[in-house]
């Protein structure tokens, strides 16, 4: 939502809306349909084969007595609301981009589950724009002591970061208080995926304390966009205490780079001997983020100094074909040559092992893969819809020819062979997923593989090099935590 949204709905030649979209799906005052809990087990099914862990702070503060309001990050699309809807028993009402609406299946799907569509003068015009309709729905759902969900980025990125965020949240919540319903609360959610896009990736789902509307309220009376502007840095703020905030693009890969350092430093010294925990690690990397602040605010030509020299390292292991370490928070560790050497032999096995069932998979879903490629070149859906357009046509395509194949084999060889065989299919299709990103992560590519042999010299002064700033990074981070508790703060965030 935008701060110049004024309420209304859009004319713009749109067919007409029901009055109450919030209705949809959900009996008023009532728990969440039959439709919409059948679809939350069968998303939550698919995230938990998709994702390793999906770890949860915080979810003390949602509170099912109080009106709610869920306030977001946005930086996985349409994965975004799926993942935010598992952890509310009550019904979550959505807060969409009108356009989406138009979307086939997608949009009846989102009216299915009651989302309640919001105009953006972005898409339509500052004079084409009202959103009364939207706001009234989301005051009933909040009368009805029901739960909103809303992402006051206004638009899904893929930056370590928290963007200035749009009033929406705030206006809907100060309409409802001043409306009578002084008890609304916005409860602030980071979803901290560790490695955005990658198969069995970790996610940490992090809910915020809430912020309690009617403390704004009252400065609603005199000055209604300051107070909805007050409340949404308020907001802001508390989301970015929630989430990695990296202020400059430039700085993630370098950020990504340390805390990969900071990790092997840390194991070096018999810390995290389990593995880290997905809020573990995002905690790690804030505290990261903080004393890349603290060395810049202290010494800025320091700072530039060893920027200079991460980057130029990542570029060396990118030129040979090792991978640019990217702006992801999880990482395969490279801390000693020993270790190295022992996941390396892993890795061979899984890949050697592995490859007659990932061929396997990739051969069976290479026709559904590439139609879908083809549907896309042709189509060239907006960037913002690029997901769903993927999710929908991919589920058809993939599962229409699973079950072409087992009713051809059904046909040759019986139906219970048929059946068998079909259901392989879609395990296969993960464990090649997995195998590709898994081959992908580890840089185990031609030209990784050729560099060991071709430009060993050039490989062992990056080995050199990396060991010098880990040690330069080791003693950073002693004076950083020294100097932290000597301020008070805690000596064991490092």
């Amino acid at each position: 939502m935008n701060d110049t949204t004024s309420p209304g709905t859009v004319t713009s030649g749109e067919r007409p809306r029901r009055a109450d979209p919030a209705g949809w799906g959900r009996a008023p005052g009532k728990g969440p349909s039959g439709f919409y809990r059948g679809l939350r087990a069968a998303v939550r099914g698919a995230l938990r084969v998709y994702y390793r862990t999906v770890e949860v702070t915080g979810r003390e503060h949602l509170d099912a007595s109080r009106p709610t309001i869920l306030a977001a990050t946005h930086g996985n699309s349409i994965v975004d609301p799926l993942l935010l809807g598992l952890f509310e028993d009550r019904q979550v009402t959505f807060c969409a981009r009108d356009g989406l609406f138009k979307v086939p299946l997608f949009g009846r799907l989102l009216r299915a589950v009651g989302a309640v569509p919001i105009a953006r003068p972005s898409d339509h015009g500052k004079g084409n724009v009202d959103n009364a309709g939207a706001f009234a729905a989301a005051r009933k759902v909040l009368e009805d002591r029901g739960v909103i969900a809303i992402f006051p980025e206004g638009h899904t990125h893929e930056r370590l970061k928290v963007h200035r965020l749009k009033t929406g949240a705030a206006r809907i919540a100060l309409d409802a208080a001043i409306a009578g319903d002084t008890n609304v609360q916005i409860v602030p959610v980071a979803l901290n995926y560790l490695v955005r896009q990658a198969f069995r990736s970790d996610v940490h789902v992090a809910f915020g304390h809430p912020i309690d509307a009617r403390a704004f309220a009252a400065a609603a009376a005199d000055d209604p966009r300051a107070a909805a502007r007050s409340l949404t840095d308020h907001l802001e703020e508390a989301l970015r205490e929630l989430a990695v905030h990296v202020d400059e693009t430039e700085d993630e890969r370098v950020i990504a780079q340390v805390t990969s350092l900071i990790v092997d430093i840390r194991h070096e010294e018999g810390l995290d001997g389990g593995g880290q925990t997905p809020a573990e690690r995002t905690a790690l990397v804030r505290r990261v983020v903080d004393a890349y602040r603290w060395l810049t605010e202290r010494d800025p030509e320091k700072t530039a100094g060893l920027r200079r020299r991460l980057q130029r390292y990542l570029e060396e292991r990118t030129d040979l074909g090792l991978g640019g370490e990217s702006a992801a928070l999880q990482h395969r560790s490279e801390a000693s040559k020993g270790a190295a050497s022992k996941r390396f032999r892993s890795r061979r096995r899984f890949i050697v092992l592995g490859a007659p069932a990932a061929l396997y998979g990739a051969v069976h879903n290479a026709p559904p893969y590439l139609l879908l490629r083809g549907f896309l070149r042709v189509t060239k859906p907006r960037k913002d819809r690029q997901a769903l357009t993927k999710l929908l046509v991919g589920l058809s395509l993939f599962g229409g020819s699973w079950v072409a194949y087992a009713l051809a084999v059904a046909m040759v060889f019986g139906p219970v062979a048929g059946l068998a065989y079909g259901l392989t299919l879609p395990f296969a299709a993960v464990f090649a997923l997995r195998y590709a990103t898994e081959v992908r992560l580890h840089r185990l590519n031609w030209r990784g593989l050729r560099s060991l042999w071709v430009h060993s010299e050039r490989i062992a002064a990056l080995r050199d090099e990396r060991d010098a700033l880990k040690g330069e990074i080791a003693a950073l981070r002693e004076e950083y935590l020294a100097e932290m508790a000597a301020q008070g703060g805690s000596a064991a965030a490092g």
